[in-house]
């Protein structure tokens, strides 16, 4: 009750724990299915969701108002939102974890349909599903809040951008830059003045102590910045320089658009799956999760395997999966 509506059980699961059936598992899984379509369980958002995706901080975020002005309250709680209406849409509706990064619908009102270009279709303060024909758009990596809290406050930021899709959606530890590299507002400005965001970036890291991490983590990173700070759509970056989308992923997978990036992250569905799945145990288990605990993670994968990766699947196996009844338990 507490990892899923973060409230206090009602009076059916009560009932259920003093009379010792929840131990059983098919009872324990049937009373999860039933808590995760109730309506609090968006309360699951609210306590896994946002820190995953990193929206925590999105409320306070600091941007350049002279350069983005549309930055309001209303946008940011609608980003929020949109992000919120999008997670519980999967969780409820059981679909695939891979929906998270490749889907053509999204939750828009119409002050966030203005950053996509469908301020004429959408319009009003209330937030509904949105079927999108753009297929740059859908899914996490093309979602504005994510986009303007992997940014700076007055620009686009591909490092931090490729960061977020490696840790974040694909389970790849980045390690931390080595100290001393200068920021890239630190570059000759009258050297850099007529180069774009990315040719500044390939620039920056030509030292080598920083290449082995940025020729995994840049081209991702670049692969989104047609959209600008605050995730609306672009052709041309700051400088007034050609957006260059183009690159390529170890392994010799190459992409030249949001929508390819996109293409090849969502078929990566294993490493997809098993990184949401190790952030939501560790989250449900309130600790980092252990060396035996990848054990448990080996079934998890099996199971999810087997059913597509559906989201309910995955939260149900997890609330039946011995750490997780041992520390319910154990309370």
């Amino acid at each position: 009750s507490y990892l899923l509506w973060a409230t206090m059980p009602d009076a059916e699961l009560s009932a259920l724990a003093d009379s010792g059936k929840l131990h059983e598992p098919a009872v324990l899984k049937a009373q999860a299915k039933r808590l995760l379509e109730d309506d609090r369980s968006r309360a699951l958002f609210d306590g896994f969701g946002a820190q995953w995706l990193g929206l925590g901080d999105l409320e306070s975020k600091t941007f350049d108002t002279a350069k983005f002005p549309q930055m309001t309250g209303a946008m940011r709680l609608a980003m929020y939102d949109e992000a919120r209406l999008f997670f519980d849409n999967i969780v409820r509706g059981n679909r695939s974890v891979v929906s998270f990064v490749d889907s053509d619908y999204t939750f828009l009102n119409g002050t966030l349909a203005s950053l996509y270009g469908l301020e004429k279709t959408v319009t009003g303060p209330e937030m509904r599903k949105v079927k999108l024909a753009d297929p740059n758009r859908g899914g996490i990596l093309g979602m504005p809040g994510i986009l303007a809290t992997t940014s700076f406050p007055n620009r686009t930021s591909p490092v931090k951008r490729g960061v977020w899709v490696l840790e974040q959606v694909l389970g790849e530890h980045i390690p931390p830059p080595p100290a001393n590299v200068p920021a890239l507002e630190q570059q000759d400005q009258k050297k850099v003045e007529n180069l774009t965001l990315r040719q500044r970036t390939e620039l920056h890291v030509k030292n080598p102590v920083c290449a082995n991490c940025h020729k995994v983590l840049d081209p991702i990173g670049f692969g989104l910045e047609n959209f600008d700070a605050i995730g609306r759509w672009r052709d041309q970056d700051d400088t007034g320089g050609a957006i260059d989308a183009a690159g390529e992923l170890p392994g010799g997978k190459r992409f030249a658009s949001p929508k390819e990036l996109k293409t090849i992250i969502a078929a990566r569905k294993s490493d997809v799956a098993r990184n949401l799945t190790e952030k939501l145990l560790a989250y449900a288990l309130c600790r980092q999760l252990e060396g035996y605990d990848e054990i448990v993670v080996d079934h998890l994968m099996e199971t999810l395997a087997k059913d597509g990766y559906r989201m309910q699947t995955l939260v149900t196996e997890i609330v039946t999966s011995y750490p997780f009844t041992q520390r319910r338990v154990r309370k």
